[in-house]
């Protein structure tokens, strides 16, 4: 699965991995499935777009529609690359969708979890860029209540002010 927006956009948006109803049959990541109208409604209300890069820790549909440990690992060959180019962008921002993209962007980069630790909202300073962590928008963290567009809006409102400072 290809990623999809601007090389030199100065946020990153990274999920998980392709769904079976979404981005597996659009060929788009975050398109065809209730996470991307959340992501997309996000990006329309604050105009950003035109603004954002949006990849998956994970490339390929995953076996059993969360990506195992084994299948991040593979996969970091691919997302490596997509991190170090952003790092080289200004007051970069990465948004890591969830635990399994925020744990595969330090492991990628060879950092210690325990050191970073995940939580909705939280922001976490790393080389070359700006880490925010945010509850995946998933169906089910959304109808559950776990996380409100509110939240969701309130990750990209501070990723923004801080793209450009």
């Amino acid at each position: 699965m290809p990623s999809c927006g601007p090389e030199d956009a100065s946020i990153l948006v990274v999920g998980l991995a392709p769904g079976l109803k979404g981005a597996n049959r659009t060929g788009i990541p975050f398109s065809g499935d209730a996470s991307g109208d959340l992501l997309h409604a996000t990006l329309d209300r604050l105009s950003l777009r035109d603004q954002v890069r949006i990849t998956n820790a994970v490339k390929c549909l995953p076996i059993r529609n969360l990506p195992s440990g084994r299948e991040v690992k593979s996969c970091s060959k691919h997302l490596l690359p997509e991190l170090q180019a952003h790092a080289c962008q200004p007051n970069g921002v990465v948004i890591a969708l969830g635990g399994v993209a925020h744990r595969a962007i330090l492991s990628s980069l060879g950092l210690k979890q325990k050191d970073h630790v995940f939580s909705h909202h939280a922001v976490h300073e790393l080389p070359g860029f700006l880490l925010i962590d945010t509850y995946h928008c998933s169906r089910y963290n959304t109808q559950t209540g776990r996380l409100t567009p509110t939240m969701f809006e309130a990750v990209f409102r501070t990723a923004t002010e801080h793209a450009a400072a």
